[in-house]
C-alpha cells in the first residue's frame, strides 16, 4: 500500500466522536503547552504511539496478545515495579558503600594494595574465592526461601 502526503482520512461518527475525545484529552496535558496541536499532529502523535507500543519493541508479538498484555498493566503494577526499582536502586548505593569500606580497609591495612591485585571470581582457580561464593549464593537462595514462606503465611492469614 503507497501512502500519499496528503490524506483523507473516513471516519464513522463513532470514530469521530472517539477523535475529538483524544484531542481534548491532550489539549489538557500542560505536556503540550508549547506546541500548537492540530489534527494532523493529533494524528502523528497517535501513529508514533501505536508504533512504540505494537511495532517497535513487539513486532514479533501478535496485535490481540500485544493489547492483552497492555490492558493487563495497572497503576498498581507500575507502582510495584517503581518501588522495587527503588530498593534496588538502594541496594546498589549499600553494596558501593560497602565495597568502598572494604578498600579503604584494604588500603589502610596494607599501604601498596591495589584494586588489580583482586582476582576474579569467575575463573574458579581459587579455592577460598569459590567456598565464598557458595556460601554467599546459600545465603541468598535462603533469604529468598524465607521471604517466600513470609508472603505466603501472609496470604494465608489474610
Amino acid at each position: 500500500m503507497e501512502w500519499n502526503r496528503l490524506q483523507t482520512v473516513h471516519l464513522t461518527e463513532d470514530m469521530r466522536k472517539k477523535l475529538e475525545e483524544i484531542e481534548n484529552y491532550l489539549e489538557k496535558q500542560d505536556y503540550f503547552s508549547n506546541e500548537k496541536l492540530n489534527r494532523s499532529r493529533i494524528i502523528d502523535m497517535l501513529i508514533l504511539t501505536f508504533y512504540d507500543l505494537f511495532v517497535a519493541e513487539n513486532s514479533r508479538t501478535k496485535y490481540p496478545n500485544r493489547l492483552a498484555e497492555l490492558k493487563k498493566i495497572t497503576p498498581k503494577d507500575n507502582q510495584k515495579l517503581l518501588r522495587e526499582l527503588m530498593r534496588q536502586g538502594r541496594s546498589m548505593e549499600f553494596l558501593l558503600y560497602i565495597n568502598l569500606g572494604i578498600y579503604q580497609s584494604l588500603s589502610q591495612v596494607n599501604g601498596s594494595y591495589t584494586p588489580k591485585e583482586l582476582r576474579s571470581y569467575q575463573t574458579g582457580d581459587s579455592r577460598e574465592i569459590n567456598m565464598l561464593m557458595n556460601q554467599i549464593m546459600q545465603i541468598i537462595n535462603d533469604d529468598i526461601a524465607r521471604n517466600k514462606q513470609i508472603k505466603d503465611s501472609k496470604r494465608k492469614k489474610a
